[in-house]
Order: C-alpha cells, then structure tokens, then sequence
C-alpha cells in the first residue's frame, strides 16, 4: 500500500528533524538563565501553577517551527532533507484523490407523530402510528433499543438488525436466489421479486432453505456463497443431455406411457430439477468484459470514478437530456479519456434511460426500472453488430497482437493459441484445418474476429 511505501523515508526524514529540533533546543536553552534552566527541567508533579505558565512559554520558545528546522540545515543535511521530502511527495501522489460524498445526520429534535390519514386526506390526520415492522411480515411488537449514538432514535437499527436477524430467513433466501439466478439463469424462486402468494413456489424449497441458513453461518459473505455454488455437482454439470440421459429417460417413459404426468416430470423440459447446466448467453456487460479480456486490453483496476464511454453523434444529439442547459454543465455526456475506458462494464457510468447501443442490443435493461431477471432474446441484430461493431473489430485486432506476440510465427501455434484464448480449449483436428486454410486466404484478425463470433464464445456451456 501507499502507506507501506512511505513509512521508511518518512521514519527516515522524522529522524533527521528530531536531531536537528534537539540542537536548536540546546542552543536555545544555553541562552536562558540558570532559573529558567532549572524550571524547565522540573518535573511537572513539582511545579507549582505559576511555575507551570511559565513552564509552558519557556517550552513553546524552545519549540522550532518548520521554516526554522529547514533554515538550521547545514550543508551535510539540507540536500538529504529535500532528496527525502522529494520522495514522500512523490509517494503520496499515488494515493487516490479524496471524492465528494453526501452524508446525512439525525437532528436532536424528536421525531414527530405518524398518523393514519382518514380516506387518504392529509388535512384529516387521527390515530397515531407506533414505529414497527409491517405487521404483514411481522405481527409481533417491535422493541426499540437504545443506540449508542445519542442522537439516533434506534429506528433504523432496529429494522436493520429484523431485516438480518437468524429469526428472519427472508433476506437471505431472497439474495440466495439472486446469486443462484446468476449462475443458473433461473433462481430457485422464479420470481425473485416476489417470494410472496402471487410468486412462483420454489423448485427446490429444502436446497432454498439450506442455502439461506448456510449463509448466514458464514456471516453473509458472498465469496464464501459464490464458491459453494460453482463448486457444486449441480454447476459443474454440461448443458446438453448425455447418452446414459436419455436412455434413462427413454426407459422412464417406456415404464410409464399411460400417465402423460409422469412422462413430462420425467422428461422434464425447462430443466426444473436441475439434471443439467442451462445454456446461457452472456450478459451485456459479461460480453464487453470478455471481448477486453480475451483481447489483453481489459484495464485491471479495483475502485476509483466511473468512466464514461464514447456514444454514437446522433444518440446525444436526438436525447434532449443531453443538452448543458444549465449553469453547472452537469446534464451532458462527457467521454473519457480513449487510455481510460477499457475498464469493466461495472465501472461504465449509468444514465437512466441512455444505454450504450452495443449492450443495448444483448438485452441491457433500462435503469429506470427495477430488473428482477434479465430478459434473453436471440435476434440477427446481435450477431451483425457483434460481427461489425467497432468494440468487436478493435478487440480483434488486439486479440491478433497479442497471439502474435504470444505464439509466433508457426501458424499451427497461432491457432492453438486463439483456441486457447478465447475458447478455452485446444481445436480438433477439423478445427485446425480450417483455421489453417482461412489463414491462408485471410488475416489473423479475421480468424480472431471469426471465433468471437461463434456461440461458444457468446454462451456459458
């Protein structure tokens, strides 16, 4: 870190200041009278309350200011003093710029009255409403516990501490099912914004349950969530049905013909029961990242602003908010920096309403609405501009040099090594050929841009 660096040169020029403060102390304390020598050396526990006063100015004229202890350099230390100063200024520019923040306080004031309005008219205000939870979810009474911030009326952390509390497993097994939809397409709820009557019932209640609980034992950390569930049997397994699959299947159906219930349980179609991986496309933004990473351009950075990407002419100038109508220059779009923007698609900057063409067109949902599952259309618009879009013929050719680099000139290790890149495996024999013969006749942009372009780059198998 940051502070890791500076602590050897700054311990280094601490070091150098506290010698020369020590000599210009004993040169300014030679210059005292012996009374006032013998009162600086007193102990405090002996000192007397005028004693102390004037203990206290003698200290702050034996102090050397800044400007001082640079002036009383001499020839020896002075350029240590700068090559060291130098150095911890240099250091401290890699610390991250502080941002501004909006932060919010309680008042002392105590809060006022919330009252039922009769018929929903606010000049009719009657009984007044105690602070609890929604009697729907929680019938019991809610007891407030005192804060220990004393401005705080313990409202908040009471529902804080109900909404995480091991007697309440709705908010765990509603964000297991998020993290189980994100690996699976589909949560074990199929609805995730409704666990209520009108949503769908779990497919697997027990694993909901056992997930949730799991969870919480593990202080809520997603990490520990996340790798449970890819390191499952269930994740693991391939999307497509296997022969010993289907045989099975076969035999189930044979065994029960005359119950049309039974054959469709057994067969099972929309892979409720999870006998296989469901074939997913990746997202919008897992599609940009993939194009970045595979290309060896993807910015690895952890924090920081967000970044804005360049959009299309006549994006900004059909999209009246797009106009700096105002006098803070605030309403605009302003691209940043060509170096900058080939970061993670989670640090691209959100405006409700505006989204960036290419992602638009693999489903990126609007901001201004709540998205509890993406949607996932196949359409040929997909395929052009994955084909054709500037980010994808870029990636390309970063994806080019980088085999170039990487593999050489032996055109056999060229296509190995774009298999290895963007498929994860090596070609088979069929593969091969053809990738040889296209880079007979083509570029190894084109080849590159080519597997970019096939399902098994575009689909998690």
């Amino acid at each position: 870190s940051v502070e890791e660096k500076l602590k050897p040169a700054r311990e280094e020029r601490d070091s150098l200041v506290k010698t020369v403060k020590a000599r210009i102390r004993e040169e300014r304390l030679a210059k005292l009278s012996s009374e006032e020598r013998d009162l600086v050396h007193l102990p405090k526990d002996k000192q007397t309350d005028e004693q102390k006063k004037k203990s206290e100015s003698l200290e702050k004229k034996l102090e050397a200011s800044e400007k001082e202890i640079q002036k009383a350099l001499n020839a020896e230390e002075k350029p240590k003093y700068e090559e060291l100063s130098k150095k911890v200024e240099e250091i401290k520019k890699e610390k991250r710029a502080f941002t501004l923040g909006l932060l919010m306080t309680d008042t002392d004031a105590k809060p006022g009255s919330t009252r039922i309005l009769f018929q929903g008219n606010h000049k009719e205000p009657r009984d007044a409403v105690e602070p609890g939870i929604i009697s729907l979810l929680d019938p019991n009474p809610a007891t407030i516990r005192k804060p220990v911030n004393p401005k705080s009326t313990g409202r908040r952390l009471t529902l804080a501490e109900w909404i995480v509390s091991p007697q309440n497993p709705l908010t765990a097994r509603v964000l297991v099912n998020r993290v189980w939809q994100g690996h699976f397409g589909r949560g074990l709820v199929s609805t995730p914004n409704d666990f209520g009557l009108a949503g769908a019932r779990p497919t697997h209640p027990e694993l909901l349950d056992w997930l949730a609980m799991e969870f919480m034992r593990q202080g809520w950390s997603l990490k520990s969530l996340h790798r449970l569930i890819v390191t499952s049997a269930t994740y693991r397994q391939a999307s497509h049905e296997s022969a010993t699959d289907i045989r099975r299947r076969t035999l189930a159906f044979n065994k029960r013909r005359s119950n049309l219930s039974s054959f469709a349980a057994a067969k099972d179609t929309e892979n409720a029961w999870l006998w296989r991986q469901n074939l997913r496309r990746l997202s919008a933004e897992q599609l940009r990242d993939a194009l970045l990473a595979v290309s060896g351009t993807l910015i690895q950075r952890e924090g920081g602003p967000p970044v804005w990407p360049e959009l299309p002419a006549e994006i900004l100038q059909a999209n009246p908010a797009f106009l700096d109508d105002n006098a803070e220059k605030t309403k605009s779009w302003y691209p940043s920096p060509i170096a900058d923007r080939n970061v993670r698609s989670i640090y691209l900057i959100q405006k409700r309403t505006v989204r960036l063409p290419f992602m638009e067109t693999f489903d990126l949902p609007e901001n201004s609405t709540s998205c509890p599952r993406r949607n996932e259309s196949i359409v040929a618009p997909q395929a052009l501009s994955l084909l054709n879009n500037q980010a994808s013929i870029e990636a390309a050719r970063a994806l080019a040099a980088r085999v170039e680099r990487e593999a050489g000139s032996d055109r056999r290790e060229v296509v190995r090594r774009v298999f290895a890149l963007t498929l994860q495996r090596p070609p088979d024999p069929q593969e091969e050929m053809t990738s040889l013969a296209l880079l007979h006749e083509r570029t190894l942009t084109e080849l590159c841009r080519a597997l970019m372009n096939v399902n098994e780059f575009v689909y998690v198998d």
